[in-house]
């Protein structure tokens, strides 16, 4: 669903107080880390502070749902602050009745563009929310809290929450902490103890770095102690979570993982508490036995994929499929099928399969290898794919094809190795310039059967573990060519080993990489074309055409020097054909979670955003723009182009200028580098096409910009630095006109008070005949003095208020123009789309 983009006036006051004390390494751009709180039930309304860097200026905040409004939470505007004033970062959200329970995206608005995007949980209506409360950092002081009930929390440094809760006989409770799902830092670990202290369960990483765990009550109930922790007992603001002890239905598993499009299909739903079900003979990961239950379901088309949010990896929520849950359980995905889903005979070593087919298997024990086979024809493509990790399984699967001979005793048939893989092709580079991990490891082959016969295809697990959670999907089919999108961008730090999150912001006149990447399915080589849409007024974007095997690169998208301040989505759609079939895929955006060190990159944390934003700095220019001289070229694999480099918008630049391509496919490190000093504007880069063990040159088409790194002088947030001393010149200026007022008045009053005692004088020595009119006088002055005294204490009055504005701007003033003091920044430009055509090299003449 479309988001709604809620706008409103230019806040002033700058919110110092949520500004982490970090130096600053990139040109600025709106990063929200967390809110708090974090969930509000459907229906209801709650106030929410935000926490991050650059939140300035903010006019709203934009959620993923309609539903959900928000509006700033002001300071009443004054004669002092004519206009109303945020209140710190805070926002009153109002969540409609008709909203579905559910996880949501929230980004908030400002003078540095959309920042990233965070979770806001919407809770049933029913849902019983509770902050934690108090010390209950011991096992002694546990905090007593109902089955049923969400604990909303945060683990401190070196410390452990402790909860109790007591429970009756005979329950399958269901712990449950959402943390790494809703962006937090926490790495979770759950333990929970009897009465007695003796540990009956623990579980960490189910839900990816979430703990989920079983609580049976067995004959006898009694209490029960929860001990929630991060593995590193690391702990802060940042490390969140919400718990859930209950007795909701929960699906571990179903069969089969996928089916059909657009047909009625009867799954068997593997899991807990599950309505309706039965005890099974499966067992869950743990080693309990789980319920059943069949039901049947209705598969949407093909051309459904879930926009919902998704809190695991990038190449798992691409995965084409749709969301299904029973009642109040989890969501899991089921898959669309390429072809009919057979399943697995856990009896036979090797079964045979007729192709299309895909199969629904299982590791079912430790090291098990499964073995298919089935018959090819010469001179025929084969694909085979994997799918475990894709659905969130514990599970390293490695293929190998073999040709199976045709000797009538099967018991002396040879096997001839023909193809074998262990993981996709790698979208993670060790560089640092690309640290999205939109990495699986599931496998994927392709290959020509060189004769007729018996093929076969053994699966395995490379974890080696098993049982009947370790489910995989296994395709075996002709090719099928198409191909998905992923687009996302992200701010590597000069070293290269750390990168933040960031949404593209372009400042007027600048150019913004976003890096595209399209993970082909089959072989697929037919070209993608890269276009975005939905761009504001001043912005443009150049195709990029990713030819052959091209499965990355990098979408240049540019504002004009007078583009007007905008923030908003946009899309980015590719488009090809495939066996004379037109493919359109709109790319899912993706975004790292937090800053990462590359030591920890296996630990890298992305995910998907519900949209794909922009936005645009009406009031910066860029500090440099660039050009490449020319922009096509041709070149003979081994040979040599020099890029032709000029700077037409040198700014405030410091230092020289490091430029490199950026985005080419094939080029895995160390890319040719150009340095333009300060007191230059041109060079030439020198490019070889030499094929290395970091160049994997090939013949081909290829597009890729150049990127240019540099250190510029820049003033942050220099508007709202004049705006607040405009606001503190006002305000002097009101106190200075209240100071003459009020100096005025007490004359004005002094006078009053003389002719108030003349007048009794006069009265005490006037006549009988003269009294009656020198009271009526006295009574007329005393009015006078009184209204006169009024006005001078209204005066006064208006005058502290005054004096209390001065302290509020002055202390904004100065905290804006102490941001706004010039500084020396790291910035990023990139140049139009370079277009090189590689060819093989010439035959020399004989």
């Amino acid at each position: 669903m479309k988001s709604i983009w809620i706008r409103g006036e230019l806040c002033l006051l700058i919110a110092l107080t949520a500004m982490q004390a970090t130096a600053r390494a990139q040109l600025p751009t709106a990063d929200l880390s967390r809110l708090q709180p974090r969930a509000c039930r459907a229906g209801e309304s709650t106030t929410i502070t935000l926490s991050g860097k650059n939140l300035e200026d903010l006019s709203g905040l934009v959620f993923s749902h309609r539903g959900i409004t928000a509006a700033r939470v002001t300071l009443p505007a004054d004669e002092f602050f004519p206009a109303p004033r945020h209140d710190g970062l805070k926002f009153s959200v109002e969540v409609a009745g008709d909203v579905p329970p559910g996880i949501y995206e929230v980004r908030a608005i400002g003078y540095f563009g959309v920042s990233t995007a965070r979770p806001f949980v919407i809770a049933a209506a029913d849902s019983k929310e509770i902050d934690e409360t108090g010390d209950h950092s011991r096992r002694e002081k546990a905090m007593a809290i109902e089955i049923g009930s969400v604990i909303n929390g945060a683990v401190s440094a070196r410390g452990i929450d402790w909860y109790k809760f007591d429970a009756s006989a005979g329950r399958r409770l269901l712990a449950d902490v959402h943390a790494e799902r809703l962006d937090s830092r926490l790495d979770g670990l759950l333990v929970v103890y009897d009465d007695s202290g003796r540990e009956v369960g623990r579980n960490r990483e189910h839900f990816g770095r979430d703990p989920f765990l079983e609580i049976n009550t067995g004959q006898t109930g009694g209490v029960y102690y929860l001990a929630v922790s991060d593995i590193l007992y690391r702990g802060g603001a940042d490390h969140f979570y919400r718990l859930r002890v209950s007795e909701h239905p929960h699906i571990d598993f179903l069969e089969p993982p996928a089916a059909i499009a657009g047909r009625t299909e009867s799954f068997t739903l593997y899991g807990r508490n599950l309505p309706g079900g039965s005890l099974s003979k499966v067992k869950g990961f743990d080693g309990r036995l789980l319920e059943s239950l069949v039901v049947e379901h209705q598969t949407p088309s093909a051309d459904h994929f879930p926009t919902a949010f998704f809190a695991g990896q990038p190449r798992h929520g691409i995965l084409p499929g749709f969301d299904y849950s029973l009642g109040s359980s989890n969501s899991v995905r089921i898959g669309f099928a390429t072809a009919e889903v057979a399943r697995e005979d856990s009896k036979s070593s090797l079964q045979a399969v007729t192709v299309p087919v895909e199969i629904s298997g299982c590791f079912n024990r430790a090291n098990d290898e499964d073995v298919f086979q089935f018959q090819a024809e010469k001179g025929k493509t084969y694909c085979v794919e994997a799918i475990a990790d894709r659905m969130g399984i514990q599970v390293d699967t490695f293929l190998a094809v073999h040709r199976v001979s045709n000797d009538k005793d099967e018991s002396s048939n040879e096997r001839k190795l023909i193809a074998e893989n262990d993981d996709m092709t790698s979208f993670f580079s060790v560089h640092g310039m690309d640290s999205i991990n939109a990495d699986t490891s599931d496998s994927s082959l392709k290959f020509v059967a060189d004769e007729s016969g018996l093929y076969s295809v053994t699966i395995i697990n490379q974890f080696g573990g098993g049982g009947d959670w370790a489910r995989y999907r296994l395709a075996i089919r002709e090719p099928s060519p198409d191909f998905q999108l992923i687009a996302t961008t992200e701010h590597p730090l000069p070293t290269n080993r750390t990168g933040y999150s960031v949404t593209p912001h372009l400042r007027q006149g600048a150019r913004w990489g976003i890096r595209v990447l399209a993970p082909r399915q089959d072989g697929f080589e037919g070209d993608i074309v890269i276009s975005a849409k939905g761009l504001p007024e001043g912005v443009t974007a150049e195709p990029l055409t990713l030819s052959g095997q091209t499965d990355r690169g990098v979408l240049v998208i540019t504002a004009s020097k007078a583009a007007p301040k905008w923030a908003g989505e946009i899309e980015i759609v590719g488009t090809a054909k495939a066996s004379g079939a037109a493919l359109v895929r709109k790319a899912r955006f993706a975004s790292l979670v937090w800053g990462h060190v590359f030591a920890d990159s296996i630990r890298v944390r992305s995910r998907l955003t519900q949209s794909t934003p922009l936005s645009v700095n009406g009031f910066e220019s860029a500090p440099v723009v660039f050009e490449a001289g020319q922009n096509e070229f041709q070149v003979e694999v081994g040979k040599t182009i020099e890029i032709p480099v000029k700077i037409i918008e040198n700014g405030s630049r410091v230092g020289s200028m490091t430029v490199e391509p950026f985005g080419l496919y094939g080029l895995l490190r160390n890319p040719p580098k150009l340095d333009i000093a300060e007191n230059e504007t041109e060079g030439k880069l020198s490019f070889s096409f030499k094929p290395t063990g970091l160049f994997a040159v090939k013949p081909g088409r290829y597009q890729f910009t150049l990127k240019g790194v540099g250190v510029a002088k820049y003033r942050h947030n220099l508007r709202a630095s004049e705006l607040a001393a405009a606001d503190q010149r006002r305000i002097e200026e009101a106190i200075a006109k209240l100071n003459a007022s009020a100096t005025s008045q007490q004359s004005a009053v002094g006078e009053i008070e003389k002719r108030l005692t003349s007048a009794k004088q006069q009265l005490q020595s006037a006549t009988a005949d003269a009294k009656v009119g020198l009271q009526a006088k006295l009574k007329q002055v005393q009015v006078e003095l009184d209204a006169a005294k009024k006005l001078a204490k209204e005066t006064a009055g208006r005058l502290g208020q005054a004096n209390r504005a001065k302290t509020t701007a002055d202390r904004l003033a100065q905290a804006a123009e102490k941001r706004a003091a010039e500084s020396k920044e790291k910035f990023a430009a990139w140049s139009k789309l370079i277009t090189v055509t590689v060819t093989e090299p010439k035959k020399p003449a004989k």
